[in-house]
């Protein structure tokens, strides 16, 4: 029986909240340029930011403070935690960050959901309510008054752009699918199959020109392009099922690259390369002999692992023609 995976997320501990974070950034390239997980006493209130441009934390940044707590955040924890950035701010640690989200997998307290549905409330009971419930909450043994320079930084932030996630929210985000294959062995589902496009397409061109001498070596005929062959009653029907197989393998890779972290593409692909090369690499009577018995040998192998399990013998097969697209096994001699 699998374990709900909002139940497997409350179960992480702080540090690990931080690094499942710093993963799920890491799938969200069209959000950011890069990403950084803080560690220790100096993170300065912010445990994962996102970094919009190559400036990092000279440019628009996001926060992402993390809190893994037995219970919702309440509203005085919310406003600590977003009192220590108007805090650094102010002293000059670095710029206000362009959004705050609060990462708190059992959820945040209604006061503090409404609140943030409500940006200027927030604003102003951030100002009223500073001396009673952060100002000795901040800095330990410390009261730390509300500045000129503080009040400044609360008054420029922009409270629209505060937000939480809890559980749920954490793994419906599609950007989540590969950490949480990573964290919790999530399946992420078999992958759809390929569309065989009715033009031949420039990332299939060189494993298909390489078939189409195997077929002229094999003979008889001549195959100066592909409507030739795909009219040939002895190939028309072998080059169909190599383009099926092929643009599946596409399909595969495309899918487990967006949903599983990228290690798992690479072995998959290495497992699949090392299971065949002896057997192309054996003394053939022709291409097309070597190309049957690679098909033959791929076709039974079993990769380890949730790509192995989902992988189907027209997926291994396809991808030992993006061997061959790639010169890494080609087909000819």
């Amino acid at each position: 029986m699998r374990i709900n995976p909002a139940i497997q997320l409350r179960s992480l501990q702080a540090d690990q909240l931080e690094e499942f974070v710093d993963d799920w950034l890491a799938q969200r390239y069209k959000d950011y340029h890069s990403h950084e997980l803080w560690r220790g006493t100096g993170d300065l209130g912010r445990d994962v930011t996102g970094y919009l441009t190559e400036r990092r934390m000279e440019g628009p940044w996001d926060n992402y403070q993390c809190k893994q707590l037995n219970v919702s955040l309440s509203e005085t924890a919310a406003f600590v935690e977003l009192g220590k950035i108007f805090m650094h701010s102010a002293a000059g640690a670095y710029s206000l960050p362009r959004r705050y989200f609060f990462v708190a997998p059992r959820g945040v307290a209604r006061n503090v959901r409404q609140l943030v549905a409500h940006p200027e409330r927030f604003r102003q009971a951030f100002l009223d309510r500073w001396d009673e419930d952060i100002a000795g909450r901040l800095v330990q043994g410390q009261t730390v008054l509300l500045t000129t320079e503080i009040s400044a930084k609360i008054r420029a932030f922009d409270f629209t752009q505060i937000g939480w996630f809890d559980a749920l929210r954490l793994i419906n985000d599609t950007a989540s699918g590969p950490a949480m294959v990573k964290w919790f062995n999530q399946d992420p589902g078999r992958s759809p199959r390929g569309v065989v496009p009715e033009q031949i397409q420039p990332d299939e061109s060189s494993y298909i020109g390489q078939l189409l001498r195997l077929y002229v070596e094999r003979g008889p005929g001549s195959f100066p392009n592909v409507a030739a062959a795909l009219a040939d009653p002895a190939f028309g029907t072998h080059l169909r099922d190599q383009r099926t197989r092929f643009f599946d393998s596409v399909a595969f890779d495309r899918f487990y690259r967006d949903s599983t972290p990228p290690d798992y593409l690479v072995t998959f692909k290495d497992e699949i390369y090392h299971g065949v090369v002896e057997t192309h690499g054996e003394t053939h009577p022709d291409g097309l002999a070597k190309l049957s018995r690679v098909m033959t040998q791929a076709a039974i192998l079993q990769p380890s692992g949730i790509l192995g399990r989902h992988a189907g013998p027209q997926v291994k097969q396809g991808t030992c023609h993006q061997f061959a697209n790639e010169g890494r096994l080609p087909w000819h001699r």
